[in-house]
């Protein structure tokens, strides 16, 4: 039987994707498999390895009961990025995953910042000092949890920790969510010893990298008594999921560029070299093979700052306004909301504010305005974010070609016309937006079975269901409106630095 199909998993903030995808970068089958995202403490949130490890193993098993194990060429792997994972020499859990919306490494960021130059280590790195990746979260185990931190042989992500338990090969990763931990340094492509040495950490601690691509791992007998893959399987180590998003997007050429909508949304561009904004508002991280860089501005909380709203504002935990009766609601107001604007910082801000007190903001209306102007800003407000990682890449990278929508947001009839007309250029929605991350990380693993011929050739299998052109009007309302949500972040930062002074509000 012809091996002729790529099984993927993504390990996202919400839940697994399990998905089978052929050369022609069609997802066959697929399912999903929900987890918990724990918040112990206010800024904190961890999930469980070994609970997401079960949900892709369930997943797999769900899937060949549609399709023949023979027929898998390869499993390709992607997952959330800026994670923390402690795992001993035989790849087993220290400690649950400290996942990238976390922000409990305040004090570490300090000690880092003590330790070199802040823009030094933004240029060694690609990416500026801050709370939500990786490295400060190992100094955080070795100064809170030095048990753990002893113990551990690697830190990893939630995508190379599948990747060790299907093989039996922990202690891998790849350029890009090396590169995000931001323990690497990004022009010369290896872990930045010299910087590890004076936190006094470890480097042999840090994971060995391969090209995403990289297929030399194999699917254990015991994961074929677990799932049904044939033993021996071959595992590509893949990528980070922004890494993978941006090849299942098509981006090839320079100046190509996506916007994601997920639980956090971002947008990204396709460049030859990282790209260094001297606020440091934008970061960069290596393609999975080291080769070209992902420019990229992030937002916190995209889609879920739209259903906390929903369950919240919009309706109620038990009984929620369904999103289609929302998006209906926000077709009945004209653009600018009629003044309500919506600031989308549920869990502090990363591009272009980097603050982790800053706290959402509703504001602007009256007794006048009603649950369609809320609906309206939500969607605006979102877009907004979004518009301010497009135009700092616009400035310091090269002008943007082209913009592919993804990720569960671009489903809606109503977000890539409002982002036509905030960014002021055309949308087009992925032929199939919530699997884009999925399809990148089929695109490496077929590279590495030899079904692409390499990352470039296999952006001609990503197509495009829909465009959406700028409107004019929706535009010139947007130009007005964007600065006035621009400025709320530098009123309201006082107030909410003073809220953090006082140890309440979350």
């Amino acid at each position: 039987m012809e091996k002729d199909l790529i099984l993927t998993c993504d390990a996202g903030t919400t839940g697994c994707k399990v998905s089978v995808f052929n050369a022609g970068g069609d997802a066959l089958f697929a399912v999903r498999r929900d987890y918990p995202t724990l918040y112990p403490r206010p800024n904190w949130a961890e999930q469980d390895p070994d609970r997401i490890l079960s949900a892709v193993f369930d997943g797999i098993r769900e899937l060949l009961q549609q399709v023949s194990a023979q027929r898998i060429a390869c499993v390709g792997l992607s997952g959330t990025m800026n994670g923390c994972i402690p795992v001993d020499e035989e790849g087993h859990v220290l400690h649950p995953n400290i996942i990238h919306s976390d922000s409990r490494t305040g004090a570490q960021v300090e000690e880092i910042g003590r330790v070199i130059n802040k823009y030094h280590f933004y240029t060694l790195t690609g990416n500026r000092l801050d709370t939500h990746y990786t490295l400060p979260k190992i100094l955080w185990f070795k100064e809170n949890l030095p048990e753990v931190y002893r113990r551990a042989r690697w830190f990893m992500n939630i995508k190379d920790y599948i990747y060790a338990q299907l093989t039996g090969r922990p202690g891998f990763t790849d350029y890009s969510d090396a590169s995000l931990t931001t323990a690497l340094d990004i022009n010369n492509k290896r872990w930045a010893s010299d910087l590890l040495k004076e936190l006094h950490i470890d480097a042999e601690r840090m994971p060995r990298i391969l090209a995403g691509h990289d297929v030399r791992g194999r699917t254990t007998r015991s994961v074929y008594y677990r799932t049904g893959l044939i033993t021996g399987t071959p595992v590509a180590i893949g990528g980070g999921d922004g890494c993978c998003t941006a090849r299942g997007a098509g981006l090839a050429d320079p100046g190509s560029a996506y916007t994601y909508i997920g639980s956090s949304a971002w947008v990204s561009q396709i460049q030859d070299h990282p790209v260094l904004d001297p606020k440091a508002r934008i970061f960069n991280y290596l393609d999975a093979d080291g080769r070209a860089c992902h420019v990229t501005g992030t937002v916190q909380t995209g889609a879920a700052a739209f259903d906390w709203m929903l369950h919240n504002v919009m309706g109620s935990r038990e009984a929620p306004l369904d999103i289609s009766r929302v998006e209906n609601m926000a077709r009945q107001v004209a653009p600018g909301a009629e003044g309500v604007l919506f600031l989308p910082t549920l869990m502090g801000s990363r591009t272009p504010y980097w603050d982790p007190n800053t706290r959402g903001v509703l504001m602007g209306f009256s007794l006048y305005h009603d649950q369609r102007h809320i609906a309206r800003a939500i969607y605006e407000g979102i877009a907004f974010a979004l518009n301010s990682c497009v135009q700092i890449i616009s400035e310091y990278g090269t002008p943007i070609t082209s913009m592919m929508l993804a990720g569960g947001g671009a489903r809606s009839g109503l977000w890539p016309d409002v982002l036509a007309a905030v960014f002021g250029m055309n949308t087009r929605v992925h032929k199939a937006p919530g699997e884009c991350t999925s399809l990148g990380a089929a695109i490496l693993a077929g590279v590495g079975v030899g079904l692409f011929s390499s990352y470039e050739a296999a952006a001609s299998v990503v197509k495009a269901r829909s465009s959406h052109t700028v409107n004019p009007a929706w535009q010139k309302t947007y130009t007005e409106v964007y600065p006035i949500y621009r400025d709320i972040y530098e009123r309201v930062r006082p107030l909410t630095d003073r809220i953090a002074q006082l140890g309440i509000g979350g």
